[in-house]
């Protein structure tokens, strides 16, 4: 069994002991079966709202292996390493703010079953907040989010184009990786394998097919002008291939003139 399997069983029991906390779920590659020796823990446990006050969040997770680093990211989400060098996301909420917290959830993610996320609800308010979310991944291949990959691969592009010609060579680096996101995004939904949209890297050399995976690769870049430039012009010739298809495939919206004026910047003119 894995480490995450034996510290997994230990917060749900910690959460059906603590008698200040009344719900708590997990998510994560675990609930999809996918968690492996790499892969970290990640809850959301929601405390009554006059207990919450007493609850420390380094003394709550001691309790499941000894804590080396704790703090809250920069989505404010508490963040923790453990001795074992295992990851944890812990979000410790009000029990108050449990329907406000589950309301973007519907059309975002999805569980494979309740018994794979479901670690306590002693108050019965959270599974049918979570029942929902229960089902298969999300269909992802479909004109909206078809539109929104290619306008958003254009929009980045451009950005990127205009602090490389600037000279700022180090975001256009950062902002190369944001393109790839979008080309991957488009890349998915032509390939049909949109099981892992919101972190479209994720299992890549398994989802991908060897063609677009070598194409991806064509698209990176050290920290190098003429590499970024390369790359660049990698990303614009394989995007506006995968953003055509799309085009034919959905009838999308597709911006010809801005598209060729883009494509002009690209070429120095």
């Amino acid at each position: 069994m894995l480490p995450q399997h034996h510290m997994i069983e230990r917060v749900r029991a910690l959460c059906h002991s603590d008698a200040r906390l009344d719900a708590a779920m997990m998510y994560g590659s675990f609930t999809r079966g996918e968690g492996d020796a790499f892969s970290d823990i990640e809850f959301l446990l929601f405390f009554d709202d006059e207990a919450f006050a007493s609850v420390n969040p380094r003394a709550w997770l001691s309790q499941i292996a000894p804590v080396e680093m704790l703090y809250a990211n920069e989505f404010g989400i508490t963040t923790v390493i453990f001795d074992n060098l295992i990851r944890g996301e812990f979000h410790f909420h009000r029990l108050a703010d449990l329907e406000a917290v589950a309301a973007p959830w519907p059309g975002l993610v999805t569980f494979p079953s309740l018994d794979a996320t479901l670690i306590a609800d002693k108050s019965g308010r959270l599974a049918p907040l979570l029942e929902p979310i229960i089902g298969p991944p999300l269909e992802q291949a479909t004109p909206p989010t078809a539109q929104f990959a290619v306008h958003g691969y254009l929009n980045w592009l451009l950005f990127g184009i205009s602090v490389l010609r600037r000279g700022e060579n180090a975001r256009a680096h950062e902002i190369l990786n944001i393109v790839h996101r979008h080309l991957l995004w488009m890349a998915r939904v032509l390939e049909g394998t949109t099981a892992n949209w919101l972190t479209p890297s994720k299992s890549l050399e398994r989802d991908l097919s060897p063609e677009a995976y070598a194409r991806l690769a064509a698209c990176t870049a050290p920290l190098d002008p003429d590499a970024l430039r390369r790359a660049y012009a990698a990303c614009w010739e394989w995007g506006g291939e995968l953003a055509a298809a799309l085009r034919d495939r959905y009838a999308l919206d597709f911006p010809a003139g801005l598209w060729e004026r883009v494509g002009r910047l690209l070429d120095g003119e």
